[in-house]
């Protein structure tokens, strides 16, 4: 049975305006894998009392909340082991895949991933 195609335009709705995301690419380490991102976004809470961090794991398809526990030599996620080194950092995974970064000396991410981050963050 042959499906009839559906096609026609997609418009935004009057007086609806893209959502601004507010926040900073503090630091960006890049691997062929990926990207592990750094941002400082705008207060969440009423309360906060700066900025919140956030380490982001930026793929071509996805984005991980790396949400972090600082120890004296390295920080622990909960999914991830992050290893900070100057201009180097390691990201090792619990199923063993480690992953070694460098730091981009630009802070600009390739347009995919800054909408996949704006995607998740919103």
């Amino acid at each position: 049975m042959n499906k009839a195609r559906i096609s026609g335009r997609i418009r935004r709705f009057p007086g609806s305006r893209p959502i601004a995301m507010h926040y900073d690419v503090t630091r960006i380490f890049s691997s062929p894998q990926g990207y592990l991102v750094e941002i400082g976004s705008a207060k969440r809470q009423p309360d906060a009392p700066k900025p919140i961090r956030e380490w982001l794991w930026v793929t071509e398809q996805s984005v991980t909340s790396l949400q972090l526990l600082h120890t004296n030599d390295d920080m622990r996620a909960r999914a991830a082991r992050l290893q900070l080194d100057g201009p180097h950092a390691q990201l090792a995974w619990p199923k063993g895949e480690q992953l070694t970064l460098t730091a981009s000396s630009v802070q600009e991410l390739p347009a995919l991933q800054r909408q996949l981050i704006h995607n998740h963050l919103s």
